[in-house]
């Protein structure tokens, strides 16, 4: 179970939202295979998947696309608004770099370049927002498209905390400004309450509860508690159907060495496509060229 919660407050004029990731990134790292640096930072772009997957609207879907140069490569998750997860990152196995504090180096591995957030809202095309990865330490990015590309001042905060049996904890939480006429007095206090969270990963390990954490910012106008999960919709279909983007030439290499496997990069299931699978594609591609 990966719990989110969700509030109001000011007359719904601020948003709270605190989840507790840490099953889904003990998954991921197993799944994925990862290294710890690989999972620190797998986990913070997922969690902040499921932070941005409960402000969507019914039937919509984020995808949070980290391009950096850093070692990290390609880091990717996405969500629904029913808070099904899937992420990867390109490079799986990245050598353990830390701050002079002792502390990962995010920033270092993720590198400068963009950061992709993309609603699919279902409608003919999809809304892309491109912003400068300013931090590398993926809360404050979010933090920045938040502000700049959808103009609500926001801030977040992630974390994963490993040792050396795993993922020991995973969490987030984000603070929203929904109506920016409030006041300066009343903007700074939400902004004290936020700033005196300790770190979220600590509160959590200690067994805390994500409710005590919301209560920090006062009396709320409702209350929502939701269940993350991590979830790949991959199935033979889909894989079979990915292969049609191949010339026939390919596919027929492909079919003389007895077939193929392809791993899902979001789950890392490998799927066996045989030759007869594989001639179907063929004689697909071949029908529509006709």
């Amino acid at each position: 179970m990966n719990r989110v919660i969700q509030a109001g407050f000011a007359n719904n004029k601020v948003r709270v939202v605190a989840v507790d990731s840490t099953n889904m990134t003990i998954h991921m790292q197993k799944i994925h295979d990862l290294y710890p640096m690989s999972t620190v930072i797998l986990g913070r772009v997922s969690t902040a998947a499921i932070l941005l997957g409960t402000w969507m609207s019914e039937k919509e879907k984020v995808s949070i696309f980290f391009d950096g140069d850093g070692p990290a490569g390609e880091v990717v998750a996405k969500s629904d608004n029913n808070l099904n997860v899937k992420s990867y990152i390109k490079n799986k196995k990245i050598e353990a770099m830390f701050k002079e504090n002792g502390h990962f180096d995010v920033q270092k591995a993720i590198g400068e370049g963009n950061l992709h957030v993309i609603r699919d809202m279902e409608l003919k095309d999809p809304v892309t927002s491109n912003v400068e990865i300013i931090s590398g330490e993926i809360a404050e990015d979010i933090a920045y498209y938040m502000n700049q590309a959808e103009q609500i001042p926001s801030a977040v905060s992630l974390g994963v905390l490993l040792d050396k049996d795993g993922v020991r904890a995973s969490g987030g939480i984000m603070l929203q400004i929904l109506d920016q006429s409030m006041n300066e007095n009343e903007l700074i206090d939400y902004e004290k309450r936020f700033m005196s969270i300790p770190p979220i990963t600590s509160y959590l390990d200690k067994g805390n509860d994500l409710r005590d954490l919301i209560n920090i910012f006062g009396e709320s106008d409702y209350i929502e508690e939701k269940n993350a999960q991590y979830k790949c919709d991959c199935n033979d279909e889909r894989v079979k159907n990915s292969l049609v983007s191949f010339d026939i030439e390919e596919l027929e290499d492909m079919k003389k060495q007895g077939g193929i496997k392809v791993k899902c990069e979001w789950c890392s299931k490998e799927y066996n496509i045989d030759e007869k699978d594989l001639e179907e594609i063929i004689v697909g591609k071949g029908s529509k060229n006709a």
